[in-house]
């Protein structure tokens, strides 16, 4: 049975550099059973592609191998790797694009992809992590792909706190539907339903739903969506455009 792949970038739909990674790919004599995750994600955004990737690649089978490429770094001094974080494997630039992943699953091993002389300065995603997804597509063990690292980059990740003021945290990821997921986990909801709701930045979300059905549309509310932590959205519309957040705004439970 082909090997399970999938593909994440910040490349656009309909987009070039997708066919050409999918083109290199196809010179794998073995070849792969396919997946495009996402071709859409924010541009040059490694952070919020991070959080994407930790959630996503994942939830996929043991043993899937994960070729992510948002690499505004291409060409200059910042790594390649192929990493197993958990049971899942990955190639991608080591920009901090698995930082998530990590804090989700540990990392099990790290090998160094070498940059050949003849590929492109500007297209490492087709020229070294494609071609080092044939090699293992192919039988090479990891071991021949480079030498071992010891850690991947990470990025500086907020955690939530409490204090006397309550429980802060911040927009984490904003979805397709404009719904602002935090960093506050799922446990913290009760603390929520006591306040009345949650302040993003300096406006008050004060209508607690379990759901988004459960309060008319453009109302702002916020609850514990999908992936377990706490969200803000607008019902039927978008609450990064109607409410102003963004990655990184602060998000506050308050006591009474």
């Amino acid at each position: 049975m082909p090997r399970l792949l999938t593909l994440t970038t910040d490349f656009g739909p309909g987009s070039l550099y997708v066919a050409q990674l999918k083109a290199r790919l196809l010179h794998s004599r073995a070849g792969c059973s396919l997946v495009d995750i996402a071709h859409d994600l924010p541009a040059h955004d490694v952070r919020g592609a991070s959080w994407f990737i930790g959630q996503a690649c994942l939830a996929f089978p043991d043993d899937t191998l994960h070729l992510v490429v948002i690499d505004p770094g291409v060409g200059t001094e910042r790594k390649l790797v192929w990493a197993r974080i958990g049971t899942q494997e990955f190639l991608a630039p080591d920009n901090g694009l698995l930082t998530h992943a990590m804090k989700v699953a540990p990392l099990q091993e790290a090998r160094l992809l070498p940059v050949p002389t003849d590929a492109s300065a500007t297209f490492h995603g087709r020229d070294v992590i494609a071609a080092a997804a044939c090699r293992l597509l192919d039988g090479e063990p990891a071991t021949a792909l480079g030498g071992e690292l010891t850690r991947l980059e990470e990025l500086p990740e907020a955690a939530p706190s409490e204090g006397e003021d309550g429980i802060q945290g911040e927009v984490r990821f904003i979805d397709h539907f404009g719904n602002l997921l935090t960093n506050i986990p799922a446990e913290h909801w009760p603390a929520v339903v006591e306040a009345g709701g949650v302040v993003l930045g300096d406006r008050l979300i004060d209508r607690p739903v379990r759901t988004y059905g459960d309060a008319p549309p453009g109302t702002a509310v916020t609850l514990v969506g999908s992936q377990g932590v706490l969200e803000i959205a607008v019902v039927e519309g978008s609450a990064a455009r109607l409410l102003g957040g963004e990655i990184g705004t602060p998000v506050r439970i308050s006591r009474r």
